[in-house]
């Protein structure tokens, strides 16, 4: 999956926001239409609410992939702790703490026995 480096986090985290908004009332629109026996108008909005989802799932990827980024990045400058590391990039723990998840379970990251990680030396 190739990302965009062009858009900062900040937007990608802003059109999540707007994908959910969009997601829901598609989603809303295609239930009540449907109720009320209207095909038309709840296909139109069953199609939406799967584009937005589909899209809201490419954002989420392309966050993803910023954060592993953000972390292989200021892990080749020396073993960090979790916490430490967080506070440098300027991420949330949590964020941070999926991130290197994923790391390690593709091999590409190591934690010692004092709880640092480092980049796998290859």
């Amino acid at each position: 999956m190739t990302t965009n480096p062009n858009i900062p986090r900040r937007g990608l985290r802003r059109a999540a926001i707007m994908l959910i908004v969009l997601t829901t009332a598609s989603g809303a629109i295609a239930v009540a239409a449907g109720l009320l026996h209207h095909s038309v108008s709840a296909t139109v909005g069953l199609t939406a609410c799967g584009a937005s989802a589909l899209a809201l799932h490419r954002v989420s990827r392309w966050l993803d992939a910023d954060a592993d980024r953000s972390v292989l990045t200021a892990l080749a400058s020396g073993p960090e702790p979790l916490d430490k590391l967080a506070a440098g990039l300027g991420l949330r723990v949590a964020v941070v703490r999926l991130s290197l998840t994923r790391l390690l379970d593709s091999g590409q990251v190591l934690q010692d026995e004092h709880g640092c990680f480092r980049l796998l030396a290859r």
